[in-house]
């Protein structure tokens, strides 16, 4: 362990008795004098504070004893680690399948970056789906190494470890650069992107969902993968011009499976007053009698004939196939000897 983190973790034990004696005394009731249970709640918050001091020194001891051994990390109890909220990144059912199998038949690669917590244990900075393949495995501990970061710089370092991913969804990478600029007030898009090693139009792009409606960022919530920055970057912009609707109902059909990703940013951005009326269909029917020998609908460049028996359309085929034949031939003719038109 750094000398940076036991310096930092025992400055914030080092107040814990103090802290602890007011409290107690607020937790006190009126009716009992203070000074037949200070002096207990004191010794117990010292006590406490002590443990934490001598469990850091202990963790000390073993990072250096694994140094010694070339080993660089110590083996930590699965119970003694516990995860922090919005750490974990995505990993598909079938990725992490594949890395449950690996860890089976092979050795950890790549130790569990932790941190001590005040109140016992540790968090995971990273390695969340190795901890649960180890567990899932029945396995009582795991690889682990301590990290001095910040609880800001171990949200930043696992959002960076997973950015470039495939796992993770554009959107998701949008959520993790949202999460930094609130953790980091002040931030530019240009800053991210130099953090993550990404280009800064990439950030520009993924911040873009910034601009969806609420409805639409549900959706996205429930399904990450539903649409990808570039469609999320042409929504956003329609949305800008005043198409926020036709966006919501874009990203429902698309969320629906009705459309495409490219298809839905086409509808969206479609003027539905300017939509061409479909044509006209104009028809009649050829009488026999009483009955109705065939009806005919024609719209635009379409003529559809339908009889009342199969045997009908048959004969009628042929002789219409001599008409149409015929038709050409003039119709070649008349190209020919009018070339120009």
């Amino acid at each position: 362990m750094s000398s940076k983190l036991k310096e930092r973790l025992m400055a914030r034990t080092a107040g814990v008795a103090e802290r602890a004696e007011s409290a107690a005394a607020a937790r006190l009731p009126e009716a009992q004098p203070r000074a037949s249970t200070m002096p207990a709640q004191l010794g117990a918050f010292r006590l406490e504070a002590r443990e934490y001091q001598e469990r850091i020194q202990q963790l000390q001891e073993q990072l250096e004893a694994a140094k010694r051994n070339g080993r660089g990390s110590m083996k930590v109890p699965l119970s003694d680690l516990h995860e922090v909220p919005g750490r974990r990144r995505y990993k598909s059912p079938e990725a992490y399948a594949e890395l449950r199998e690996n860890l089976r038949h092979n050795e950890l690669m790549t130790p569990v970056a932790i941190r001590p917590r005040l109140e016992g244990g540790f968090e995971i900075v990273s390695g969340h789906w190795r901890t649960d393949s180890y567990r899932e495995l029945e396995r009582a501990e795991i690889d682990c190494v301590l990290s001095d970061s910040t609880e800001d710089q171990a949200a930043l370092g696992a959002f960076y470890a997973n950015l470039l991913q495939s796992d993770l969804t554009d959107y998701e990478k949008y959520l993790g650069f949202k999460d930094i600029r609130q953790r980091f007030p002040g931030i530019t898009q240009a800053k991210m992107a130099e953090q993550a090693g990404v280009g800064e139009s990439v950030v520009s792009a993924l911040m873009a969902f910034d601009d969806l409606p609420a409805e639409v960022l549900a959706l996205l919530n429930e399904k990450p993968s539903l649409m990808g920055a570039t469609s999320g970057y042409a929504l956003a912009r329609l949305v800008r011009t005043g198409k926020a609707d036709r966006v919501v109902l874009a990203a429902q059909r698309l969320a629906n499976k009705e459309l495409d990703e490219g298809q839905a940013v086409k509808f969206a951005s479609a003027d539905p007053s300017k939509h061409k009326a479909p044509p006209i269909a104009s028809s009649f029917k050829i009488r026999a009698g009483r009955g109705t020998y065939c009806d005919v609908r024609q719209a635009k460049n379409v003529v559809r004939l339908e009889f009342q028996s199969e045997a009908e359309a048959q004969a009628v085929q042929s002789a219409l196939k001599e008409v149409l034949e015929k038709s050409a031939a003039a119709a070649q003719d008349a190209q020919t000897s009018n070339p120009e038109k």
